[in-house]
């Protein structure tokens, strides 16, 4: 029975916990609230949720520990980037290694943001996570852009296409 009642006191405590740090980043940036998350098509419904419970989870950590906020979004992000690495697979020529080397170039980008970020001894967690997200959906608009050209032509990236292809497989 006590065992019970102080699972609950600490459920309530991290309750209040989480919903403190959404109310002190909500105190701290009224201008940015949390985004709203549309929803594109019932197929996406899965991805959408759990980006929003990323978002809202990281809003509240970043109150409290920017730093693990920090490094949940770059794995987050990591993660995003692999999976539009594997979508890739369909585009056909020099598109695919292209892409590679695209994706490849964020992941390196995407290390040295959050390296960035916490090396400084408080770092500012919502700047850091836009910066993490602007670079996966700029990925994500490039392969969309490449997907719905007909027969996946060359990419604009044809200043790449020296180096090495076949090390990204």
């Amino acid at each position: 029975m006590v065992i019970s009642m102080t699972n609950r006191l600490l459920a309530v405590v991290i309750a209040l916990a989480l919903s403190g740090g959404i109310a002190a980043h909500a105190a701290q940036a009224p201008q940015r609230p949390l985004a709203p998350i549309t929803l594109l098509s019932a197929s996406a419904l899965p991805a959408a949720l759990q980006t929003a419970a990323s978002r809202i989870t990281e809003s509240a950590t970043s109150a409290i520990d920017p730093a693990t906020a920090i490094r949940s979004a770059y794995q987050r992000n990591r993660v995003s980037l692999e999976h539009l690495r594997q979508q890739a697979s369909q585009l056909n020529g020099s598109a695919h290694p292209a892409f590679n080397q695209l994706i490849s170039d964020d992941e390196r980008a995407l290390t040295e943001m959050e390296r960035t970020a916490l090396a400084t001894s408080r770092p500012v967690a919502s700047s850091t996570i836009a910066a993490m997200d602007a670079l996966v959906a700029s990925a994500q608009a490039e392969l969309n852009r490449q997907l719905a050209q007909p027969n996946a032509v060359k990419s604009q990236g044809s200043s790449q296409s020296g180096k090495s292809h076949g090390s990204d497989r």
